[in-house]
């Protein structure tokens, strides 16, 4: 009996572990999926690309050949978890000093917060780049270093970052 037992016990603490790490598994899997954006708004649709990359030279390229609008920045959210996820507010934040700024124009065409996103689907936030432009210039006057560009998500009682935007698309900013 104290063999079937012990066999027991390791089958028991085989089973509770594997339980345990896919509760672990399955709780990190629920996080939104963030994606820096930046692009440009034209008559007929956005121009997107990822905003991690340095891809000024292929923005303004299609700013010059499409009748276009303004160059934007935002963030691409998708709802990877069960339940909805509710978008209370987005932000440009400047790390390390972590300061942000919250777009409150009207939207140019993006989602309008607060938002509920379902399960499985996205929404994209997004604001004019010279704004975001504006402020990163601001905040490298304030630390003496150039700032590391994120942009936030907040649920109301958690929020998530993107990874850093490339530098080099603020030059765009400018240009508007």
């Amino acid at each position: 009996m104290t063999i079937a037992g012990f066999v027991l016990g390791i089958v028991a603490t085989v089973l509770a572990a594997a339980s345990l790490t896919w509760q672990v598994v399955a709780r990190r899997s629920l996080r939104p999926t963030l994606t820096p954006i930046v692009g440009l708004l034209t008559p007929d649709g956005l121009v997107l690309h990822d905003a991690g990359r340095d891809v000024s030279e292929s923005l303004a390229a299609a700013a010059g050949k499409l009748p276009s609008g303004p160059f934007f920045i935002g963030v691409n959210v998708v709802n990877t978890g069960r339940s909805p996820l509710r978008v209370a507010r987005w932000a440009i934040r400047a790390d390390p000093g972590g300061t942000s700024l919250l777009p409150v124009d009207p939207a140019i065409g993006g989602t309008k917060v607060p938002h509920e996103i379902p399960p499985g689907a996205s929404a994209i936030f997004f604001t004019e780049l010279h704004r975001a432009h504006r402020f990163a210039e601001a905040a490298q006057r304030v630390a003496n270093q150039p700032p590391r560009i994120v942009l936030t998500v907040s649920t109301g009682d958690r929020s998530y970052a993107t990874n850093p935007v490339a530098p080099a698309l603020f030059l765009l900013g400018s240009q508007t």
